[in-house]
């Protein structure tokens, strides 16, 4: 089983601002790939400080008013 970390969350979900070094873009399709495996069932783990660190993180991007209506 393969442990997933915060990261892999984030770069999937967080559009990236201005220029983007193509280090970055590598990054957020290597992590929407491994989103897609375990969407096809692959199993893995994390921890509830990483989906915390998530929440926190996403939390801070979108505004009250947004984060309110979910």
């Amino acid at each position: 089983m393969r442990f997933i970390d915060a990261d892999v969350f984030l770069y999937t979900v967080v559009k990236p601002k201005g220029d983007v070094r193509e280090g970055i873009l590598e990054r957020k399709g290597k992590s929407e790939r491994i989103l897609l495996r375990i969407q096809g069932g692959e199993e893995v783990i994390t921890t509830i400080v990483h989906i915390s660190e998530v929440a926190n993180i996403l939390e801070a991007k979108v505004n009250l008013e947004t984060a309110l209506k979910f």
